[in-house]
């Protein structure tokens, strides 16, 4: 049996921490801008801050979502906890490969893929310590180089000059 180790539970605990603050957002705001803005008559601008905040929450969550993993192999299955605590079991043979990254923060990234070219998890090395040998006990092939939203517009806009 092959464990992911987690590198700095303070990065963890902080990235759970800020995730479930930041589903306070709306109401928080709600309460001190409705005396301000809401008897004012600025109702758009009320609109486009909740829905800011919900946009904030939705990509906390989704981030944290797949970053934030316990996962383990345990008789040719892979174990692992969505967001610490959503349990998943998928066979290893159900594995389709992995691909490299780096974020915009200049950490490197590996994504697990299953069989249907779907992300399952991603992996940074700045939080997990025994990464490599993770990866090497799943058995599965490298399947190519992931790019951040940022790095697309990048390469796209690059392609785009490099074809006139």
């Amino acid at each position: 049996m092959v464990t992911l180790k987690i590198k700095n539970y303070f990065i963890v605990f902080f990235r759970i921490v800020f995730s479930f603050f930041s589903f306070s957002l709306p109401f928080i705001f709600t309460k001190g801008a409705y005396q301000n803005m809401i008897s004012k008559g600025h109702y758009l601008w009320f609109c486009y801050f909740i829905l800011l905040f919900l946009l904030t929450i939705y990509i906390v969550v989704k981030k944290n979502y797949y970053e934030l993993i316990f996962s383990n192999i345990q008789n040719e299955n892979l174990v692992y906890h969505n967001f610490l605590f959503i349990k998943k079991i998928i066979p290893l043979k159900n594995i389709l490969g992995y691909k490299h990254g780096i974020d915009n923060d200049g950490n490197e990234f590996i994504s697990l893929y299953n069989d249907k070219n779907k992300k399952i998890v991603t992996l940074k090395v700045n939080i997990y310590s025994n990464l490599p040998e993770f990866v090497e006990a799943l058995h599965c092939k490298h399947i190519g180089y992931e790019l951040t939203p940022f790095q697309y517009v990048i390469e796209r806009v690059k392609k785009l000059f490099t074809n006139t």
